[in-house]
């Protein structure tokens, strides 16, 4: 019989706060998480149409994870998950490299990494097809026992193995299950899980509306959903709007930031 123990509210809160996050180079998008960053231990869900910077948040968040810990980081590696060829390397290497430049700038001496060395601490996988991708996720376990350092995963996208030849019901089930054992790990290893999710339209009584894919069950899943978005009337086409839909810490709010050659900054 396994031996379990009860915790009161003051250990728990006391565990939860004191989760490092992951910072994404913008502080505006980190306050509003009320984390300040992707906290390790949850899942968030990043919503939004194609061209919103799901893409370049998950490339930014794998650089980083790296951050030296001199300056508060994890030095840490990530997994990088892609369904959808999403994943280009030259973006990931000059985000990288940008954010490696940030950090020997405010320490004010050379990194003790080389660029060679941070590509290495990012570990990357096409699970392309809805088989492909089950598979790894059975295996994701004990790929998270052989490396242990690794502090952030992300799925870009979720929903994309799950578009064609299944039923509905057999995707909820299937879905469930994976992400079931996909939070366990995330809890158990402390580790940040980003998932970016398509929008999909949605045909009610009164017309129809651009809503998250896989449908209402599953954005209960996530800790954290995250919808963004290219601001309305705005001539600077590198800013985006990121609106908190849910959480488990902070209210709804909304940041403004901006894609630029080095990654995610703030807006200037």
């Amino acid at each position: 019989m396994k031996s379990f123990k009860i915790h009161n509210a003051t250990e728990l809160w006391q565990r939860e706060t004191s989760l490092p996050s992951v910072a994404s180079f913008s502080q505006s998008l980190d306050s509003i998480l009320g984390t300040d960053g992707f906290q390790l231990g949850s899942m968030t869900e990043l919503l939004g149409l194609p061209g919103s910077g799901k893409t370049q948040l998950c490339l930014q968040l794998c650089a980083s994870v790296q951050i030296p810990k001199d300056l508060g980081g994890l030095d840490a590696e990530a997994l990088y998950v892609d369904t959808n060829t999403h994943f280009t390397l030259s973006r990931f290497r000059e985000i990288l490299s940008a954010t490696l430049l940030k950090c020997q700038s405010i320490l004010g001496k050379p990194l003790q990494m080389t660029e060679d060395e941070a590509l290495r601490k990012l570990h990357y996988v096409d699970a392309f097809g809805l088989e492909k991708f089950c598979t790894f996720m059975y295996r994701l376990p004990k790929f998270i026992a052989e490396h242990p350092k690794v502090k952030l995963i992300a799925i870009d996208s979720i929903a994309y193995p799950f578009k064609d030849g299944i039923s509905t019901k057999q995707r909820t089930g299937l879905l469930f299950r994976q992400m079931a054992e996909l939070q366990k790990i995330a809890i158990e290893h402390q580790i940040a899980v980003v998932l970016s999710n398509e929008m999909s339209t949605r045909v009610g009584l009164s017309g129809g509306g651009i809503v998250g894919s896989l449908g209402d069950a599953w954005a209960h899943r996530c800790n954290v959903r995250l919808l963004l978005s290219t601001p309305q009337r705005c001539d600077d086409p590198k800013q985006r709007l990121a609106l908190l839909l849910k959480s488990n810490v902070a209210c709804n709010a909304v940041a403004r930031f901006q894609i630029t050659g080095e990654g995610i900054r703030d807006v200037e």
